[in-house]
C-alpha cells in the first residue's frame, strides 16, 4: 500500500522551524519511545546540527521497558543527552528539567537576556505538547493522540526560561517502507491519508511475526491462519463489528485494532531493535 504523510502545512512549518532556530538557545527533540529511530526526522536533525538539545524518548509507558532502556543507553554512547518521558504520569521530568538547568548554553544564554529559549521539536503525535504542558504544569499547550494539534509556534514562560512548542513536522520522503509502516502504525500519519483497513492488514502480519501469540491471546482468533484478512475478520466478528445481514464491517474491526494497540490496551511495544548495547534494567 503507498502511503503519502507530507501535506502542504509541514513545508510551512519546517520553514517556520528553520527560521526560529538562530533565536533559540536549546532544543528538546521528542522521539516516540516506540519507534525511536523511525521518529526522528532525519531533516530535522540536519536543521539541528549543532544545536546543543535533549532527547526525550517519550510515551515510554507504551513502549516494551527493557527496549526503552537499551535504546536509551545506545543514543548516550552515542554522545547524547536522553531522558525517558511518560507525559501520563510526569515520570522523567525532574531528569529533563535537571538536563535543562545544567545545560551549558543557557548558562550562556543568561548572559545575553534573561529568558533563555528553549525548542520543543518532533515528528506529529509524538507528545511534544503534552511534554511543554508537564514543564509547564499546566494545558499551556493543545494536545491530543492525533498528528497535527498544534499548528502554529506557541511561546510559553517555564520557570525562567522562554519555551517554543512548534508542530509536528515529517520529512517529504520516505525511501523506508518499513519506517513508513512504523509511523503509520504509530499515528504519526494523519489518519485521512490512510486506508485504516489495508494499514491494520500491514499490522497483524507485523505483530504476527514480532509478537507471535499476542493476537490469539487478545482476541482468540487462530493465528495460524495464513491470511491476514481472515484474522481482521476475525476479530470483527469476536468483537461485533458487523454490518446488515452479518457481515463483517472490516473499517470497523480495523479502527477498533486501532484503538487497542495505540491506547496500549494490546500491550507495551517497541517495534525495532536497537544496535546491541550495555544490558539494561527496567522502567
Amino acid at each position: 500500500m503507498e502511503i503519502g504523510w507530507y501535506p502542504g502545512h509541514m513545508a510551512k512549518a519546517k520553514r517556520q522551524l528553520k527560521e526560529m532556530l538562530p533565536l533559540l538557545d536549546v532544543l528538546i527533540e521528542v522521539a516516540d519511545a516506540r519507534i525511536p529511530k523511525s521518529s526522528r526526522n532525519p531533516d530535522l536533525l540536519r536543521l539541528l546540527a549543532g544545536k546543543p538539545r535533549v532527547l526525550v524518548l517519550n510515551k515510554v509507558d507504551l513502549a516494551d521497558a527493557q527496549l526503552a532502556l537499551a535504546w536509551a543507553e545506545y543514543y548516550r554512547q552515542q554522545g547524547e543527552e536522553v531522558v525517558l518521558f511518560n507525559g501520563r504520569t510526569g515520570q522523567g521530568l525532574k531528569e529533563l528539567r535537571t538536563a535543562l538547568r545544567e545545560s551549558a548554553a543557557l548558562d550562556r544564554a543568561k548572559i545575553r537576556r534573561k529568558a533563555p529559549r528553549v525548542g520543543i521539536a518532533g515528528i506529529p503525535n509524538s507528545g511534544k505538547s503534552t511534554v511543554l504542558n508537564a514543564l509547564v504544569g499546566r494545558a499551556a499547550a493543545s494536545a491530543g493522540d492525533r498528528p497535527g494539534v498544534t499548528r502554529g509556534k506557541q511561546w510559553v514562560r517555564v520557570a525562567d526560561w522562554e519555551v517554543l512548542d512548534t508542530p509536528g513536522v515529517l520529512w517529504p520522503k520516505l525511501d523506508n517502507r518499513q519506517s513508513a509502516l512504523l509511523l503509520a502504525f504509530t499515528g504519526a500519519i494523519r489518519h485521512e491519508v490512510l486506508e485504516e483497513d489495508a494499514l491494520a492488514l500491514e499490522l497483524i502480519g507485523f505483530l504476527k511475526k514480532r509478537y507471535p501469540g499476542l493476537l490469539a491471546g487478545a482476541y482468540n482468533v487462530d493465528e495460524a491462519v495464513e491470511e491476514n484478512y481472515a484474522i481482521l475478520a476475525a476479530i470483527g466478528r469476536q468483537r461485533g463489528c458487523l454490518k446488515k445481514g452479518g457481515a463483517v464491517d472490516e473499517l470497523r474491526a480495523a479502527k477498533l485494532l486501532w484503538t487497542d494497540f495505540r491506547s496500549g490496551k494490546l500491550g507495551r511495544f517497541t517495534l525495532e531493535d536497537p544496535p546491541p548495547a550495555a544490558s539494561c534494567g527496567s522502567v
